[in-house]
């Protein structure tokens, strides 16, 4: 999904490329909503799909890449293109999977039954990640469909997420959180960090489309107070570390790029100062491009990750490009947000 959304942001960005992209990403959308047995072809003929461990690993995510072709053919209008499959689809998704998913803590934070080794659990793990996988499709919905009530909901989850994750003493958000026994996990983690700050991003694009309200300004200072510690731990090379506050770990490319992503859009948007942040986006920039070969495939991208128990976990995981893929959309993303 978030490929597939930073696919369609470049073609929106440079519409140049698009007759050369268009039918290829296209087919890909349409051949995943129509071909039995794939998730999005039981979406669509109402193919009840058992709940998963998390909440955007199998079904919550996907349908942004249908929401942002949704957005990119609203700017460029196209005879051959129906947009009622991807309204249902999104619409489904979020209405049958996300809203209701069922394993949540007593105030109601998205939360897991799998958390990391050594922990006792019994649906009580707040994951980081979650807090993008389970409002990125609430926020791109509300956006685009004029839907309040799921920008709110974006939002509020977003406060939850903060209360048990952000550390007030730096800035940064814990990978991962245990209710059962209120503990967070060893270490902050770059991407979960990255996939945080953006939910918070796209978040706020949505509430702000329906006026000025409290919800807003308590998403927005949490928001700058994640983007200051961040900004604090940021290398000279430009880039994060695979754990933020740990500088011998390897210097990780998305985790850079949702930061890149997230402080372009909060300068442009006016929420982030532009003295302060500007310098850091050409900096994270400079070192992002450090890890863009000719051939496009993006380098020391950290593989899918769960919580891990010490900062050898992170730093021991692989950075095989072909296995990047939960990463790989933000590149794609922070460089169309980009004034080049």
């Amino acid at each position: 999904s978030i490929i597939f959304d930073g696919i369609w942001e470049v073609l929106e960005r440079w519409p140049i490329l698009a007759p050369r992209y268009l039918s290829l990403i296209n087919a890909k959308l349409e051949n995943f909503a129509r071909t039995p047995e794939t998730v999005g072809y039981k979406v669509l003929n109402n193919i009840r799909i058992p709940w998963t461990s998390t909440i955007g690993d199998e079904v919550g995510l996907f349908p942004i890449a249908y929401l942002a072709r949704l957005s990119y053919y609203r700017k460029h209008p196209s005879g051959l293109y129906n947009r009622s499959m991807d309204i249902n689809i999104s619409t489904l998704v979020a209405t049958e999977y996300v809203v209701p998913w069922p394993v949540r803590l007593k105030d109601g934070t998205i939360a897991a039954d799998l958390g990391w080794p050594g922990q006792e659990g019994h649906g009580t793990f707040v994951w980081a990640d979650d807090s993008f996988m389970g409002t990125g499709l609430l926020s791109h919905l509300s956006l685009l469909l004029d839907r309040r009530d799921l920008a709110n909901m974006a939002g509020s989850m977003l406060l939850l997420f903060d209360n048990h994750l952000f550390d007030s003493q730096d800035g940064l958000h814990f990978h991962g959180y245990n209710d059962f026994d209120q503990e967070h996990s060893c270490c902050k983690w770059g991407r979960a960090n990255g996939w945080i700050m953006m939910a918070h991003v796209d978040a706020l694009l949505a509430i702000a489309r329906y006026g000025p309200s409290t919800l807003f300004d308590s998403v927005l200072d949490n928001f700058k107070k994640h983007a200051q510690g961040a900004l604090a731990v940021q290398s000279p090379s430009g880039l994060w570390h695979e754990v933020l506050d740990v500088p011998s770990t390897f210097l990780e490319t998305s985790c850079t790029a949702m930061f890149l992503y997230s402080f372009n859009t909060g300068v442009s948007k006016g929420w982030l100062d532009a003295a302060t942040f500007k310098p850091a986006i050409q900096k994270a920039y400079a070192g992002m491009l450090t890890n863009i070969p000719l051939n496009g495939e993006v380098q020391n991208i950290c593989e899918g990750t769960g919580i891990g128990t010490d900062v050898a976990f992170y730093e021991a995981r692989g950075r095989n490009y072909l296995l990047s893929s939960p990463g790989l959309g933000s590149v794609l993303r922070a460089i169309a947000s980009m004034d080049i």
